[in-house]
């Protein structure tokens, strides 16, 4: 913005006389010198020590001592006449104008600021004149001759002469511009997301409610996205959590680019996001086209720290009003499209139906009860026989945990372990299922019984656990069973989370006489040069590939494939999920070494496994 030039506007707009020609009223001159003479006298009395019949010191001696006084004020001070135009002004007031004081007088804000502000400073200050009433504390934006912005607080008061006559005004301002930059920091971190910038929850809800009541108008349709990254944890656990940060803001800001400007992206914390796609036409091929986008975009590699990472997501998608009539209904029905999404394997996109709204109050009803379950024993253990296939015996038997709640009846692992997953609650769970087996093979081995082996399958977060190999030690110690009859089962794609502590722990208990299986071997993405490090006896062929052995040429081979890296790696192959004769026909006559499924035995209750170990019969 330029600088003024040397005329004055009044408020009406119109030019006044040249600034030089302007002078200040008569009745303002007398009164600023009489209170200056006043004041000043005062002053220069305090300081010599005179009493108050000393001589009253020169007039324009004391102009100068007031001059000086109010341009050392870091405030700006000024007063102006009653077509408000500058009377006096301090130099804070002229510095930031671009003037010096005196250049001020006579002029106006209509020479100094644009025409909106200026004409409502004007506005304001002839209300205060006709009616008296101060101004406090009013805070204004004012842009300067330079065209920056800064904020004032300013208080005008009423200047009056001796005859209570309003003469003009007295006027000071502070600068406040700092002060509001750090509430606009402050306003802006309570409604947004620290690590990624993005909208947090309590604002996306507020556009939300605001894009519901503009749809009721417009009736554009309304689409609420709710993702949650698949693989993040893989991340934070291998690199660290700044890695985990880094990927978090990579991802929101491809997220960002994918959708449009008029909609939200917004970060609910962890790995969680929501996306409010605002203004749609009825048309399900444009969302279903802004959602593949939004799945690609996720889903392209990463790299970081020289490594290169995919992250899927698992989609959830409400609709309005189909699906929420308001906010909050939509937010949760998307989040519980969200969960079956994930439940159906990750890397999915979900539309929201009653179906799946029941199936997620079940969940939330088992969550609620799955704390409590451990406290109140409904847990229990079915084991199923393992068989060496030289012999027929049996040679170990696999823990299973079941729960059966009393009013629920019983409850699907396919149902519950997930949750304990998800709530962290896998830990308790796996660690009584831990001493509970070791506790009832120890009673078999005291009850006479032909020592064999018990297998308890391991999540990865019992095995990220600080102080986890001394959790599996004390309870062996407090069972009394030989480590060398405990075997820990390890899914593949569990131990690639993190190759280093995997070796780590896996060799503390091997050291103490504990062995390990790999479960579910070939469904991960474990590379052989990995696989050779870790301290494993067993690999365990994945009852997938079992199911149709006899029919699938694939699957075939990768039986095949399995069992000789088995024996090249000096590894006992077991295959799970055998039923039936043709398929245990095929593992023997391609060397596989044990074998458990319905074929031998269902999991039972541990009363029955003593049975089968009296009877020492063959049953393969």
């Amino acid at each position: 913005m330029k600088k003024a030039s040397g005329e004055a506007v009044d408020g009406r707009g119109k030019k006044n006389k040249p600034a030089a020609t302007i002078s200040r009223p008569a009745q303002i001159d007398r009164l600023l010198s009489a209170n200056a003479t006043v004041q000043m006298d005062a002053v220069r009395r305090a300081a010599k020590g005179q009493g108050a019949d000393a001589a009253p010191v020169d007039a324009d001696a004391e102009r100068v001592l007031f001059r000086a006084m109010i341009d050392q004020v870091p405030d700006y001070l000024f007063v102006k006449d009653t077509a408000s135009r500058f009377v006096i002004a301090n130099r804070a007031v002229a510095a930031d104008l671009g003037r010096k004081p005196d250049e001020l007088i006579g002029l106006t804000d209509f020479s100094f600021h644009p025409s909106k502000h200026a004409h409502k400073f004007y506005a304001d200050e002839q209300e205060l004149m006709r009616t008296g009433e101060a101004l406090i504390d009013i805070e204004d934006l004012i842009i300067d001759p330079d065209g920056k912005e800064k904020w004032f607080a300013t208080s005008k008061v009423p200047l009056r002469d001796d005859q209570n006559r309003i003469i003009g005004l007295v006027g000071v301002c502070r600068d406040i511009t700092d002060r509001k930059h750090a509430e606009a920091q402050i306003h802006f971190m309570a409604l947004h997301d620290s690590l990624t910038g993005l909208p947090n929850r309590t604002l996306f809800m507020d556009r939300l409610t605001q894009g519901i009541l503009l749809s009721d108008r417009t009736g554009q349709r309304i689409t609420v996205i709710f993702i949650d990254l698949d693989n993040f944890k893989t991340v934070n656990d291998s690199l660290g959590h700044d890695a985990g940060d880094t990927l978090l803001k990579v991802v929101a800001e491809r997220m960002t680019t994918a959708v449009r400007a008029s909609d939200t992206v917004a970060r609910m914390g962890g790995d969680e996001f929501v996306i409010l796609l605002a203004d749609q036409a009825e048309n399900a091929s444009t969302t279903s086209a802004i959602l593949e986008k939004i799945r690609a975009a996720i889903a392209e590699p990463i790299e970081i720290k020289r490594q290169s990472f995919r992250v899927t997501g698992s989609i959830g998608v409400a609709g309005y009003p189909e699906h929420g009539t308001d906010a909050e209904t939509l937010l949760l029905n998307a989040d519980i499209a969200m969960y079956e999404a994930k439940a159906k394997g990750r890397d999915n996109l979900q539309l929201y139906t009653k179906g799946i709204d029941d199936a997620a109050r079940e969940r939330r009803l088992l969550q609620d009860h799955l704390l409590a379950a451990i406290s109140n024993k409904e847990f229990s253990l079915l084991y199923q026989p393992q068989i060496d296939l030289g012999t027929g015996r049996i040679f170990a038997v696999e823990a299973l945990v079941r729960w059966n709640h009393p009013a629920l009846g019983e409850i699907s692992p396919g149902k519950f372990i997930p949750l304990a997953e998800e709530n962290r609650l896998i830990v308790p769970l796996g660690n009584w299922v831990l001493r509970e087996a070791c506790r009832q093979n120890k009673a078999w081995q005291d009850a006479g019984l032909d020592p064999i082996t018990v297998c308890v399958n391991v999540s990865a977060r019992q095995m990220s656990e600080a102080g986890w190999v001394g959790q599996v030690t004390g309870i062996l110690l407090e069972t009394g069973l030989e480590p060398r009859y405990l075997e820990l089962e390890l899914t593949e794609s569990m131990l690639m989370h993190d190759v280093n502590q995997a070796v780590d722990v896996m060799t503390q208990l091997q050291a103490l006489g504990v062995n390990f299986a790999i479960d579910d071997f070939g469904t991960g993405y474990s590379s052989l040069s990995a696989l050779k490090n870790f301290p494993v006896i067993r690999l365990k062929i994945d009852q997938s590939f079992i199911a149709n052995l006899t029919s699938d040429p694939d699957d075939q081979n990768i039986a095949k494939a399995v069992i000789l890296l088995g024996q090249n790696l000096n590894m006992r192959v077991i295959a799970e999920g055998v039923e039936t004769e043709e398929q245990l026909a095929f593992l023997r006559e391609h060397h596989c070494d044990e074998a458990q499924g319905y074929h031998f035995s269902r999991p039972v209750q541990p009363d029955a496994i003593v049975a089968l170990l009296r009877a020492g019969t063959a049953i393969a």
